[in-house]
């Protein structure tokens, strides 16, 4: 998958400034972010990439700021991840579960073990929101569960559902390389209670009683209905991909769909929600 780096220089270019055009960009399709001296980089797939959208999404903070310029550079259609794979360590949660590459060997120590390539799909691991969704998942009883892990990216959710205890998990991305990517993944763990399917909310099938997705704000509270609806009784709902300044809206639109907040966590400006249906 293509994508436009998009470079966002502000003055000043304080921490609290740099987190307000992260959180505005977040709202758009851009899913990745980076904090330089002189503002934020982000990272948006070319195919969906609009410079007006970019611009009415910073244009709030616009007034308050001495200088905003933006400016976009389409980036080669490489695999990035084998130039990170030099530098790519275990990731560790709660001493209890370890994601490691292909390349790393395993380690008893841990309950989980997780082998995830990445190569350019999401959920290595190392993102805040894969470790508090991961997290969350640690302090449920998955045992015998039927789980959904929607916009599954390298399918490390739904490994970790299986090896938790599922009796059967649903994995769904829109990319077809996250698609692709999750099913060699599911492979490579041997993980035989996962069906991975190719699409967005319209590919959902049947009832659950654990549906995961760590996603971002906007695409949440747009297919949050449809998770509401394919729920079993007593269901949880465990949601990811969004600051806790999101947390408001997105519960008013919970509540309003008979899901009950019953945890949030955070890491690094990140957060996780866990709701239960009524």
């Amino acid at each position: 998958m293509q994508y436009t780096e998009i470079k966002i220089d502000i003055e000043p270019a304080s921490a609290e400034n740099k987190e307000i055009i992260t959180a505005l960009l977040s709202e758009t399709q851009c899913d990745s972010f980076m904090d330089t001296k002189s503002g934020v980089l982000a990272y948006i797939p070319t195919a969906v990439f609009n410079i007006e959208e970019i611009e009415s999404a910073v244009e709030p903070v616009k007034a308050m700021l001495d200088k905003l310029e933006i400016a976009a550079n389409q980036m080669p259609d490489v695999d990035w991840n084998a130039k990170w794979e030099a530098d790519f360590t275990p990731i560790c949660i709660a001493n209890r579960c370890r994601i490691r590459a292909p390349f790393h060997q395993p380690d008893t120590n841990f309950d989980i073990d997780i082998v995830i390539d990445p190569k350019m799909s999401f959920g290595t691991g190392h993102h805040a929101t894969t470790c508090l969704m991961i997290t969350q998942m640690l302090g449920m009883d998955l045992c015998g569960k039927k789980v959904l892990d929607m916009g599954c990216g390298t399918g490390v959710l739904a490994i970790a559902a299986e090896k938790l205890g599922a009796a059967q998990v649903t994995a769904i991305d829109i990319d077809e390389w996250s698609y692709k990517n999750a099913i060699e993944n599911v492979a490579t763990n041997g993980a035989s209670k996962i069906e991975v399917k190719l699409g967005g909310s319209e590919a959902i099938s049947g009832s659950f009683d654990v549906i995961l997705a760590n996603i971002n704000r906007n695409i949440l509270l747009e297919q949050l209905p449809v998770y509401a609806s394919k729920l079993n009784a007593g269901a949880l709902v465990c949601l990811s991909g969004f600051y806790q300044s999101d947390v408001e809206i997105l519960n008013q639109r919970a509540e309003q769909l008979g899901l009950k907040l019953e945890k949030v966590i955070n890491q690094n400006e990140w957060v996780s929600a866990l709701f239960c249906s009524k």
